[in-house]
């Protein structure tokens, strides 16, 4: 968009110094872009101010400033400043270019000053959002999480997003601005590839799962340390208690091999599946699975019988929904439910 002359031409319009042909590249301009149109209303403004200016005290400046470049600058004869300024056009010209020169410094400042808004976005429970990043990095984001990111990601040394809950990411490959997932307990930095975050408030576990490139994760309170993922392994961070903080004596680090889950004849990855609308689970017990199935279905489940919390399931969920999921369950191991306005009981 060409606004030095769509300015140009709506100066010398509102002067009426505008030859037809200038009229009809104007009124293409505005055509082509409508929302330059505002640039008429203001030109109009700042044409009223100019016709009230006293500008006689600007002749004795110009005639010291031609004085001393006379031998380098060829100056256009004029009595004085005065002449020169009241031609409507070159006055309505030089105003405006300080207007906006003006403008564009205030708004720079401020936005140096004034923080970067966020975007958030946050897939309630029973939910499951796919959102394309800035940089073309595909986001699955499942139930009952949220992730940030600045939109202006490219213009950093890095694109950084943080997380809150589970989400997969395929990671757009740019060798120029490494990628970093953080969370509350691992920052996980890559430059292209495919991998998985969970890290749910109030579970002690934290997990990155990586099916292809490579990652480098580190522990945020440990950051000397750092930890290489190759293809189908996982990192997990187990914290021994709740309310502790990752500390050294305080959580067990491990790294694994993946291995599929086979139900029937296809095999599932348990730790990504949920990313293909299929919650798949493996030799869990009753207790592990019932913050899955809270989330997955947008359902409070209450289970204290200690015997039915240490029954162990494998099995697939696709399209099921939640009275369907524990009556399938009921064929492996016995137990009773029921239904009430708010909740789940299990008995």
């Amino acid at each position: 968009m060409d606004e030095n002359r769509i300015v140009e031409l709506l100066t010398r319009k509102i002067a009426g110094e505008a030859s037809a042909e200038e009229l009809g590249e104007l009124s293409y301009l505005l055509t082509k872009y409508p929302d330059s149109v505002y640039y008429e209303a203001l030109l109009e403004q700042v044409w009223e101010i100019g016709k009230k200016d006293d500008i006689e005290d600007l002749a004795g400046a110009f005639k010291k400033h031609k004085f001393k470049f006379k031998d380098d600058l060829k100056f256009k004869s004029y009595s004085n400043l005065k002449e020169l300024f009241n031609r409507p056009a070159v006055f309505a010209i030089a105003f405006a270019f300080l207007f906006f020169s003006a403008a564009a410094f205030i708004l720079n400042k401020y936005d140096q000053r004034v923080p970067k808004q966020r975007i958030e976005i946050i897939a309630g429970k029973g939910v499951r959002k796919e959102i394309k990043l800035p940089d073309g990095t595909l986001v699955r984001l499942n139930s009952d999480s949220k992730i940030s990111y600045d939109p202006d990601m490219l213009k950093n040394d890095q694109r950084e997003v943080k997380l809150t809950g589970e989400a997969f990411f395929n990671v757009a490959h740019d060798g120029n601005h490494p990628f970093i997932a953080t969370t509350s307990k691992v920052a996980v930095r890559v430059l292209g590839t495919s991998f998985n975050v969970k890290e749910y408030p109030g579970e002690r576990k934290s997990e990155t799962t990586l099916l292809q490139g490579s990652i480098e994760l580190t522990i945020n309170n440990r950051s000397d340390q750092k930890f290489l993922l190759k293809p189908l392994e996982k990192f997990a961070l187990v914290e021994k208690s709740s309310k502790a903080a990752a500390t050294n004596n305080n959580s067990v680090l491990m790294i694994e091999h993946i291995s599929p889950v086979k139900l029937g004849s296809t095999e599932y990855i348990s730790e990504t599946s949920w990313a293909e609308n299929k919650l798949v689970f493996q030799n869990e017990s009753f207790e592990d699975l019932l913050p899955k199935l809270e989330r997955w279905y947008n359902v409070k489940i209450e289970l204290n019988d200690t015997k039915i919390k240490s029954f162990r399931f494998t099995g697939i969920f696709i399209d099921e929904n939640v009275v369907e999921a524990l009556e399938a369950m009921k064929l492996i191991k016995p137990f009773n439910y029921k239904l009430t306005a708010n909740e789940i009981k299990i008995y």
